[in-house]
C-alpha cells in the first residue's frame, strides 16, 4: 500500500474554505487547532465540531505554544491540556498532535505520547516516511513556494541524506504541483506522501489557486490509500507483516 495524508494547521477560520477544496476532490484532512492564539484568529467550538463532522481534528497546544522548554507544567498544561480540552469538545480522545512552529524538545515528545496521543507530527519536509506508533511524522510537502536552497539547507541541517539526493534528481523544482508529482510517481510500498499548510498563509500568499492545482494532481489515484493523519500507526505497522 501507498498513502496520502493532509494536514493543516492553527484553525483559521479560513480551514473552512479549506475543508470545501478537500471535499471538492475528495481528500481526507487533520486540522490541527489550539484553543487559541495570539497571531491569528482561531474558529470558535462550535465551528470545530462542525469540522469534525468530516474531518480529524488534532491537537495543537493549547495558546499556540512553540515548545522551547522542558519545564513539565508547562508541558502538561499545553500538550495535556489540549488532549483534554479536545477529548471534552469532541466526545471522542483525539491521536494527533502537531509541534507548533515545529518545535519540540524530547520532553514535549515524551508529553505527548504520555498523555495519549498516538501520532505528533513534526515539519520535517521531503520525506516519504509513514509514522509508526510513538514516533514522529515527517511530511513531504508543505503548501509554500520554499525555494531550492531552502530545501536543501532543510534536509543538510537534519542530515536527511537519502531525501536529498531524492530532491536533487527532481525536476521542476520551484513547481509546486510537479513537485508533488514527482513524488507520488516514486513513491514506494508502505511510503507516504503527506502535504500540509496553512490556510492563514494560502490566503495572505494568494495560493488557493496552487493549493487546487496540488489536490488535483493527488487526488483519484487508485494506487494508493487516503488516509488521516491518525491512522499512519496502524497502517504503518501493518505494512511490517
Amino acid at each position: 500500500m501507498k498513502f496520502i495524508t493532509t494536514s493543516w494547521d492553527d484553525g483559521h477560520p479560513l480551514d473552512f474554505k479549506l475543508a470545501a477544496l478537500l471535499s471538492k476532490y475528495n481528500i481526507p484532512g487533520t486540522f490541527y487547532i489550539p484553543r487559541e492564539n495570539s497571531e491569528h484568529a482561531v474558529m470558535s467550538e462550535d465551528r470545530i465540531r462542525e469540522l469534525s463532522v468530516e474531518f480529524e481534528i488534532g491537537g495543537h497546544t493549547l495558546h499556540h505554544k512553540r515548545l522551547y522548554s522542558t519545564d513539565s507544567g508547562l508541558l502538561q498544561a499545553e500538550v495535556k491540556g489540549s488532549f483534554l480540552w479536545l477529548q471534552d469538545l469532541l466526545g471522542a480522545a483525539p491521536l494527533s498532535f502537531c509541534f507548533p512552529g515545529g518545535v519540540y524538545t524530547p520532553a514535549a515528545i515524551t508529553a505527548a505520547f504520555e498523555c495519549g496521543y498516538k501520532v505528533a507530527r513534526t515539519t520535517e519536509l521531503l520525506s516519504t516516511a509513514t509514522a509508526h506508533d510513538g514516533a514522529l511524522m515527517p511530511t513531504t510537502l508543505q503548501l509554500y513556494p520554499h525555494s531550492s536552497l531552502t530545501y536543501i539547507k532543510h534536509l543538510t541541517e537534519r542530515q536527511k541524506w537519502a531525501n536529498l539526493s531524492r530532491f536533487v534528481r527532481a525536476p521542476f523544482k520551484k513547481n509546486l504541483q510537479q513537485l508533488a508529482t514527482y513524488y507520488l510517481d516514486t513513491l514506494e510500498n508502505g511510503d507516504c506522501f503527506h502535504l500540509w499548510g496553512h490556510s492563514w498563509e494560502l490566503q495572505e500568499q494568494g495560493l488557493w489557486q496552487k493549493l487546487e492545482e496540488v489536490l488535483n494532481v493527488i487526488s483519484n489515484r487508485p494506487d494508493f490509500t487516503y488516509i488521516v493523519n491518525g491512522q499512519l500507526p496502524a497502517v504503518a505497522i501493518k505494512t511490517n507483516y
